[in-house]
């Protein structure tokens, strides 16, 4: 087998990068000088495709993905080389070509009149041409950014989005303003939890629901938990919305304290749970009397305590605007302002509590707004 090439999404590359990861966590990633593609290696085919099913950050994979810097390169020496690929990985069946550009155009190269060429290619291979329901598609794609050039046989929906805009926030039957876009709770979800073998995954303030959504779509086993009953009550008629007015029985949504889920969690869950996702409340006190930080404290080492040893952690706070990063998580000691709290303390404490941090990035929510996503891992505590 060749070379798998992963294109990512446009929307926040470094983000989709560390979900690939987390998804493929046996597989090796490597740069291949553009953001968003990655080759990949030690995976399977079978990997793939529930990284296509899963993933909001995975745009499609290239296998025999090749390459190409259009820098002193002629477009006829180009067609040529994939004369040369494409003899060399046949298929059989109907084909298409389909080309698309990230990030702008690439000077003096037209996309559609190589699509076209590389399609009188595969004519003139007594191909049969399928622009329709084709058997296997060959994907051409620019990077403006970068001047490239990726072509491969392709896996996936390649230009199709991610399909969310039918369950966006403010369509759902309960909604609050702070609600997360379903793209970034999908992501936040694989991201914690890892491949959905793994086991389950839990949401310890669930809110409107929104992470529950997500999870329960891609077939994961989920809970969510608030003490507040409204939540409770609006996040499962968001959870029944979701799937056509019925409650999945692999997710459910109760009524329970964030600090102390071996109380709450089946039994069978307890040191089993893959992955937790905290997006908590801000503008309002949520937990009674205590204080945001030491109801934050509290529940990270209630979820360690129910964790499996390899459960992912990933948490979501409100901070002051800063440049935007899609391409490239932060250093752990950038200069982080949080609308709430300190970071170098907020990191503290999450070692503390047995995570480990892994990753931190930063999405743009509006001019005075951004949100902090921070990774951990679970690490063992004497």
């Amino acid at each position: 087998m060749g070379d798998v090439l992963a294109c990512l999404r446009g929307w926040h590359p470094a983000l989709a990068l560390a979900e690939l990861q987390a998804l493929l966590p046996e597989a090796v990633t490597t740069t291949t000088g553009v953001d968003r593609w990655w080759r990949l290696e030690g995976e399977e085919a079978s990997q793939r495709f529930e990284v296509l099913e899963m993933s909001s950050g995975v745009q499609c994979f290239l296998t025999d993905g090749v390459v190409a810097s259009t820098d002193g390169l002629l477009q006829a020496d180009w067609l040529e080389h994939m004369k040369a690929y494409l003899l060399a990985h046949p298929v059989s069946g109907s084909v298409a070509v389909r080309a698309w550009k990230q990030g702008g155009k690439i000077p003096s190269w037209s996309l559609s009149s190589l699509a076209g060429q590389l399609g009188g290619l595969l004519n003139d291979m007594g191909l049969s041409i399928d622009l329709d329901v084709p058997d296997h598609v060959l994907a051409l794609i620019g990077d403006g950014p970068s001047a490239s050039l990726a072509c491969g046989w392709m896996e996936g929906d390649g230009q199709a989005a991610f399909s969310s805009g039918q369950r966006r926030a403010a369509e759902r039957p309960f909604f609050k303003p702070v609600s997360l876009d379903p793209r970034l709770a999908r992501l936040a979800v694989n991201l914690a939890s890892g491949p959905k073998n793994r086991g389950p995954v839990v949401d310890p303030m669930t809110g409107t629901g929104g992470f529950l959504i997500e999870a329960s779509l891609s077939g994961r086993a989920c809970m969510g938990l608030d003490i507040h009953s409204e939540m409770v009550h609006g996040a499962t008629m968001n959870l029944a919305w979701a799937h056509d007015d019925d409650v999945p029985s692999h997710c459910s949504v109760k009524r329970g304290d964030a600090t102390r889920l071996g109380d709450i969690l089946p039994e069978a869950w307890i040191g089993k749970v893959a992955g937790f996702v905290l997006d908590p409340p801000y503008g309002r006190n949520s937990h009674g009397s205590m204080e945001a930080e030491q109801l934050l404290e509290a529940a990270m080492k209630s979820a360690h305590s129910v964790a499996c040893t390899d459960a992912g952690f990933v948490l979501i706070l409100p901070m002051h605007p800063m440049t935007p990063h899609p391409m490239a998580s932060l250093p752990l000691d950038s200069d982080i302002s949080l609308l709430n709290g300190n970071w170098s303390e907020l990191l503290a404490t999450v070692e503390r509590c047995g995570w480990k941090p892994l990753s931190v990035h930063a999405e743009r929510v509006h001019r005075s707004l951004s949100r902090l996503i921070l990774h951990a891992k679970y690490a063992p505590q004497d």
